[in-house]
Order: structure tokens, then sequence, then C-alpha cells
């Protein structure tokens, strides 16, 4: 499988996920902007960067909390996370590194 076809699996399963927990999803196909999926839940737009395993980079980062930036109190930035054969695992995106990242439920804003 490329490495194409799994990254498109992965975000289908971020959906599933979000989906099951009240989101409205939309997957930015080929995705060159900041975020993979956003996903919307009433007062709530996740921007969410899906990656299998490695967060992503300085300037990836600094790409999606400026988007995110520009919808305060609203807008939430999102690293989703799928190892192999391991469920996803979900982070706060924030201004430091991706050890400072507090864990993230998609249960936290009910609709």
């Amino acid at each position: 499988m490329s490495g194409y076809e799994t990254g498109r699996r992965i975000e289908w399963a971020v959906i599933h996920d979000l989906t099951s927990n009240g989101y409205t999803c939309t997957r930015a196909a080929s995705s060159k902007g900041a975020a993979d999926v956003i996903a919307i839940k009433p007062g709530q737009v996740l921007l969410v960067n899906v990656k299998r395993t490695t967060p992503p980079g300085p300037a990836e980062r600094l790409a999606l909390l400026k988007v995110a930036a520009m919808l305060p109190g609203v807008a939430v930035p999102i690293l989703a996370r799928k190892p192999a054969r391991q469920p996803i695992h979900y982070q706060r995106m924030n201004a430091g590194t991706p050890r400072t990242w507090p864990d993230w439920t998609p249960d936290e804003v009910t609709a």
C-alpha cells in the first residue's frame, strides 16, 4: 500500500471517529493547506492534522496555528495520529513542542 493510500485510510478513520462523536467533517483531499480534516460542532471548528506516527514539523504546525488564530475561541488545532494497529490518539496543538501538547478527546464539546 502506498503512503498516499495509507494516509487517506487514516484520514477516513479520523473522519469516522469524529462523525461518531457528533462532528460534521470534510476531508481536504490532497491537502496542501494547514488541515487535512475540518470537523464542526456548534461553537467549535477542529482543524485536524492527520499523521500516522510523526508529528508535523515546525512550519506545518505554525501554519495550522495561524489559521486557528483567525477564529479565536472557536477553532481548535488538533493532531490526530494513528500508528498501525493502534487507536487514534488526539492532541491539542499549541505553540510548544509536541511533548507539551495535551491529550484531547472528541467528546470534550457536546452538540
